[in-house]
């Protein structure tokens, strides 16, 4: 009986210890780690996500400092996680996210304008909250930018946009209707930003 407790404790350290490959050295890349802990997200304790086994153990490294951030597979997968309907785990991937959105840059960039335009059409009304949310604000002028990004590659881009805003004002207007003259504040930015770039 005994032996069998040694192999099953084994067994569970192995799959508890995550190889961290090369290019998500912390100690590498320290531009591209976390450095924003908090106590807590949306009211529950930071810990109440670490020990989450719903969220996946690169993004709780990432949180931690201790996976840098890179154009690969892993990070890609904790970074689509904000587009989660997971009620209990989506506020620690939107904040994760939030703390790459601050260090990305190159490939990785890209990828997360993906995501930005993807969390505006899916969740408009969480995105519009980020302006008045101290934990976002100062970075929601970026996740614009990166969702314009996205939309400006499409064929047609005005068109296109103002195609994709009218979707997203009937959920706004379903959901959040007050939030509707920021929405469109949005759309203009947006639109700015494609002519500009034209």
């Amino acid at each position: 009986m005994k032996a069998f407790l040694i192999i099953i404790f084994g067994l569970i350290s192995l799959i508890g210890n995550c190889q961290i490959p090369e290019m998500n050295n912390p100690k590498e890349f320290p531009y591209q780690v976390n450095e924003w802990l908090v106590d807590s997200i949306n009211n529950k304790p930071i810990n109440f996500y670490l020990n989450n086994p719903a969220i996946d153990k690169y993004s709780k490294l990432f949180y931690q400092g201790k996976f840098a951030v890179s154009d690969d597979e892993l990070t890609f997968a904790f970074l689509d996680s904000v587009l989660t309907t997971n009620q209990e785990t989506k506020d620690f991937y939107l904040y994760v996210f939030n703390c790459v959105l601050r260090i990305t840059d190159g490939a990785l960039s890209e990828y997360i304008g993906q995501d930005c335009k993807a969390y505006l059409e899916k969740y408009p009304c969480d995105f519009i909250k980020l302006k008045n949310n101290k934990l976002y604000s100062d970075n929601y002028e970026k996740w614009i930018d990166f969702a314009a990004y996205e939309f400006y590659f499409d064929e047609n881009p005005i068109e296109k946009t103002n195609e994709k805003f009218k979707m997203i004002n009937h959920i706004v207007k379903k959901n959040c209707v007050q939030q509707s003259s920021e929405l469109e504040n949005i759309r203009l930015k947006i639109i700015v930003f494609i002519k500009e770039n034209e």
